[in-house]
């Protein structure tokens, strides 16, 4: 007995319907089968078609060797009887799509993780390249993103602090989206701590040891305190994480809207004119271990930072990302027998008709 039940336990375990929003019919299947059962019963089936056609005193003329008594309590036939009815339902059950565990499938990927910190300060407002710094580091986000396939991806924002905006995953589509609301008036403490942000992407990778790792910087190179960004960028490389860096601007550089039409001053009243420290970045690279390249409106970037650089650098590493259930569909066996029912239904109708 215990046996018994354990098999009938596992069974219910392992059954599922595809769709089970269809079984809502079957109800009303056995309803309408019911009520034709009741409105035209044993005794009604051939009376109520031959009263279409006579009164009952002329049904031995109208049917050879017939009398009206025999006809009226004639049982009705299956095929004129329940046999559609069965049939719909079995469709439904179909429908329904009853199947059974085929087996658990673990999905592996082969990836990187990889932290993107992006320069939010105020600096990156400055419209030396078009529409405006932050604007284009976005849409190079969008472009990374695209070449990505299998790795996780964490972001990263600094202005005078930094933090995470989204930890570790491979849902490329929320990166996309947060990113999509940075600004630099979200940060009230405004800066330029490169250093923090190195070390908060480091602190987001810290879950992924022992994995392919790396960091991409998108940022004009101004900070504060250059000397801890070196710094910064040497523990990258200590602990084995290569750091990308894409440089956003010009050396030429260009005003840092301040809003209404006016710009940034310094303590002097003077204009203050941002520029991409170039040189400061390719320190960063360098210390890391990494790859510098200066933001393009084509490929050329990431063709050197992640298809020759991330690709190349780091390593890939095969871990399971999910969980698929495969099942095996059985409605076969109750669409099968509908069609058959269905068949042998209307030739015997058929046969009727030419009688």
């Amino acid at each position: 007995m215990d046996a018994l039940t354990q098999w009938v336990s596992l069974a219910v375990e392992q059954f599922n319907w595809r769709a089970p929003v269809w079984l809502n019919l079957l109800p009303v299947v056995v309803a309408a089968a019911a009520w034709w059962r009741l409105r035209v019963g044993p005794s009604h089936g051939i009376a109520r078609r031959l009263a279409l056609y006579a009164e009952a005193r002329f049904w031995p003329l109208v049917v050879r060797g017939a009398d009206a008594g025999a006809l009226a309590n004639r049982p009705a036939t299956p095929e004129t009887g329940m046999a559609p009815w069965v049939a719909t339902g079995l469709i439904v059950i179909a429908l329904a799509g009853p199947r059974w565990l085929h087996e658990q499938q673990t999905i592996f990927r082969e990836g990187a993780d990889i932290a993107v910190v992006m320069d939010i300060s105020r600096s990156m407002d400055t419209k030396d390249i078009l529409p405006d710094r932050l604007t284009r580091t976005k849409e190079e986000l969008q472009d990374l993103l695209a070449r990505l396939h299998g790795d996780r991806v964490a972001l990263v924002a600094f202005a005078g602090r930094a933090f995470t905006i989204v930890p570790l995953t491979a849902d490329y589509g929320a990166v996309e989206r947060f990113s999509e609301q940075l600004t630099s008036d979200m940060v009230t403490d405004q800066g330029s701590n490169l250093a923090g942000g190195l070390q908060q992407a480091l602190d987001a990778l810290q879950s992924a040891r022992g994995r392919g790792r790396a960091v991409v910087l998108m940022s004009d190179g101004e900070d504060h305190d250059h000397p801890a960004a070196l710094a910064a960028a040497a523990r990258l490389g200590r602990e084995g994480v290569p750091l990308f860096i894409l440089g956003v601007g010009t050396t030429d550089g260009g005003l840092i809207p301040a809003g209404g039409g006016k710009f940034v001053h310094d303590s002097r009243g003077r204009a203050v004119l941002s520029r991409m420290e170039e040189g400061h970045l390719k320190q960063l690279a360098q210390a890391a271990g990494g790859v510098y390249a200066r933001i393009r409106w084509d490929d050329a970037d990431w063709q050197a930072l992640y298809d020759h650089g991330i690709e190349r650098m780091v390593k890939r590493t095969q871990t399971a990302s999910r969980s698929r259930t495969r099942w095996r569909e059985e409605f076969g066996w109750a669409l099968f027998p509908a069609m058959l029912i269905f068949a042998w239904w209307w030739r015997r109708r058929f046969r009727q008709w030419l009688a």
